[in-house]
């Protein structure tokens, strides 16, 4: 065994028992395109992976560049080439961490894999064929963030799927902030979160990739790490979360200042397995706040899935897993679950990025009504309760009002959310657009804001002044320039303007 990513792949695997091929697909009807499979290896040259040292304390070699190998599913042509087997998928991801892995272990892998008791597994047909000739077109782009160190194509029947359907699907294994093992904790997720937008730079090289429209997806940590991309990102218009960790880590989300509604307002199915006892969650110290409770900005569709546990949301771990690993169900239903989950993914996704109605009215209704029973599947749909309070809903509400009541309107946008906060300097510099169109006194409006949220900001006192100035106020603009020395001694302006206008009295 010479490297470290072997072994997590062979313990993994090795963990599944044999088992026959399931009776029921993973995936419902796939769409009108075949798929094609690109594997791309590149580098984030503004991140490393420092030096690692073994048991023995020999310390490896240190990469100069974040090495990001990336699966990339398309619409495809359709051609008559021999599709993907598990096992190539296997053999891709030995080189996740290392692009010169040893061709010759590379090969004795795959041989032992195809010669072991898991043969029927390993050589099973998949969708995809490599490098097929991609359809003509461009279609939504779905960024796919793995479970916690797990392999970029842990969900390579959904995304297989999805590509079928006109996605382009991107995915990279899920890395750690500094070593390739990931870590339970804020820097962890961030990298992750940083990965994906990695990725969705790179979607802009692709023809067929409309980066117009693009969803975050992810399973467990994966499903915590997409929405932390969504919240520095507002190229994300839809997230999809497999289970994920975003319901179970508020410690976490919860030390990131900047994941919060306000900055994820967008569409979010959230996919859950059966929901712990009370006795269970009293026991978690993982369970809290729940951060779907929080996001009243966005429509929100919160499933559960009753035969699935967290384990069954990846389909390569579903094409593995032992029958006894499904407890009181059987491989069948817990198949049914995942069946679904795909085409509810499917489903939003259309809803949200396509535009599709019949797909929102699908989401809208009861899973019942779409034909899956509850005892598979139950839904509870909140649809967004009002707009995001942002800088742009303020202004727009500002300009409705008739460029007045500037503070009552920003005191009723933090009422619904606490946390949102407009920056003085921003507030101070719109001013001064207002006061150049000759609306001194919406002008006013904000500068007065500006010191309402940062009383010391000498700057907007000046700025009010002027704008009272503007509007023949000199009365007015003296007590401004007043306040605006009175917090800072450096105002200048503000001291010559109090002079001229006390001598023009």
């Amino acid at each position: 065994m010479k490297t470290p990513l072997i072994f997590v792949i062979l313990f993994n695997v090795a963990s599944f028992a044999a088992v026959a091929t399931p009776v029921n697909p993973l995936i419902p009807e796939p769409g009108p395109h075949a798929v094609g499979l690109r594997i791309v290896q590149q580098y984030d040259y503004s991140r490393v992976l420092e030096a690692q040292s073994d048991v023995f304390g020999k310390t490896t070699r240190a990469e100069s560049a974040r090495p990001i190998q990336t699966l990339v599913w398309y619409p495809a042509a359709r051609n008559t080439a021999a599709p993907m087997l598990i096992a190539d998928y296997q053999q891709a991801s030995l080189f996740e961490t290392n692009f010169s892995f040893s061709a010759t272990e590379v090969a004795k892998q795959r041989a032992s894999w195809l010669a072991s008791p898991r043969k029927a597994l390993f050589s099973a047909s998949t969708l995809a064929v490599r490098d097929a000739t991609p359809s003509v077109g461009k279609f939504p782009v779905v960024i796919y963030a793995p479970s916690f160190a797990s392999s970029a194509h842990e969900n390579l029947d959904l995304a297989e799927y999805l590509a079928s359907h006109g996605y382009v699907v991107i995915a990279s294994r899920s890395l750690g902030a500094r070593s390739v093992m990931m870590t339970d904790d804020v820097e962890g997720v961030e990298a992750q979160a940083a990965d994906i937008a990695f990725l969705s730079n790179y979607a802009h090289t692709l023809p067929q990739a409309d980066i117009s429209k693009v969803a975050a997806a992810g399973f467990s940590w994966g499903g915590m790490a997409n929405v932390f991309a969504a919240a520095k990102s507002s190229r994300i218009k839809a997230l999809v979360s497999l289970d994920g960790s975003i319901r179970f880590h508020p410690k976490i989300w919860g030390a990131a200042s900047y994941v919060r509604a306000t900055r994820t307002s967008v569409p979010m199915l959230f996919i859950g397995a059966r929901a712990p006892t009370a006795e269970e969650m009293e026991t978690s110290d993982k369970l809290g706040p729940s951060y779907l409770n929080t996001m009243k900005f966005s429509d929100v569709y919160v499933t559960t899935m009753h035969p699935m546990r967290h384990t069954n949301f990846n389909s390569l771990g579903m094409r593995f897993a032992q029958d006894a690993s499904f407890g009181d169900y059987q491989r069948a239903d817990v198949v049914q679950a995942y069946r679904s989950s795909v085409l509810y993914t499917h489903r939003f996704l259309d809803a949200y990025l396509k535009g599709d109605t019949a797909s929102l009215a699908f989401l809208q209704q009861s899973p019942v009504k779409n034909g899956i029973g509850p005892q598979v599947m139950s839904m509870r749909y909140s649809p967004a309760a009002q707009e995001a309070p942002s800088e742009p809903a303020f202004l727009r509400a500002f300009a409705k009002a008739g460029f007045k009541d500037a503070q009552s309107i920003y005191t009723h946008m933090t009422a619904s959310a606490p946390d949102f906060k407009l920056h003085p300097i921003s507030l101070n510099l719109l001013g001064y657009q207002l006061l150049r169109a000759d609306n001194a006194r919406g002008a006013v409006d904000l500068f007065k804001l500006a010191t309402y949220i940062e009383p010391t900001y000498g700057d907007a006192f000046d700025s009010e002044g002027e704008a009272y100035e503007a509007m023949g106020e000199k009365t007015l603009a003296i007590a401004a320039y007043e306040k605006a020395v009175a917090v800072d001694k450096d105002q200048a302006n503000a001291a010559n303007r109090i002079k001229a206008l006390r001598a023009a009295r």
